[in-house]
């Protein structure tokens, strides 16, 4: 799998891969060369009515605003959905996500969801925030905080799994929209 695109703030990236027919991402961490996951994006097959995850198609990198700063700006089609996503760059310490859906037809939910790497723990879970904690004291970060600023977090323990799903009702048609910063904490 060919890395596709990438962004980062300061230690933190974000790197997209072809999986199919769509882009699979991870959000890790950067030492030098080095990239150590964090989150993992679990992705949906072409058979989804409505994936688990944004069915990306095209990731493009983008240089907004007066200083020019670098933005991922995806894009994607499933079957019942018109899907979008915008990262950004934060303080150079956190990435921003921004994804909306267009829906066409009643879905049973979406959002975006995430595997949490065995090398990182959860150590607090609400529905607007998680603190995640790497099991070796000395990696550095050692504490990531992912926040949901539009939308809710959900956290399963059983599977090591989180969700970010917007607060709009999935049964109506329209635009629905999540955003969430992963940061170090």
């Amino acid at each position: 799998m060919n890395r596709t695109a990438s962004l980062s703030a300061g230690v933190l990236c974000v790197r997209y891969r072809r999986l199919g027919d769509r882009l699979a991402h991870e959000i890790g961490t950067l030492d030098g060369d080095s990239f150590y996951p964090v989150l993992e994006s679990i992705e949906g097959t072409p058979a989804d009515a409505w994936p688990v995850s944004p069915p990306m198609q095209q990731i493009v990198e983008e240089s907004i605003g007066a200083s020019l700063c670098p933005v991922l700006l995806g894009v994607g089609l499933s079957g019942n959905g018109h899907w979008s996503i915008a990262i950004e760059s934060q303080y150079a310490s956190s990435l921003k996500f921004d994804v909306a859906c267009k829906n066409s037809k009643e879905s049973i939910g979406f959002g975006s969801r995430y595997r949490v790497s065995t090398e990182w723990i959860v150590a607090s879970a609400t529905s607007s925030e998680i603190g995640l904690n790497h099991l070796k004291r000395e990696f550095v970060p050692t504490k990531l905080q992912l926040l949901a600023t539009i939308g809710q977090l959900r956290y399963d323990d059983a599977d090591r799994t989180i969700a970010i799903v917007p607060a709009s009702d999935p049964e109506r048609m329209l635009t629905h929209r999540w955003c969430y910063r992963i940061g170090i904490g």
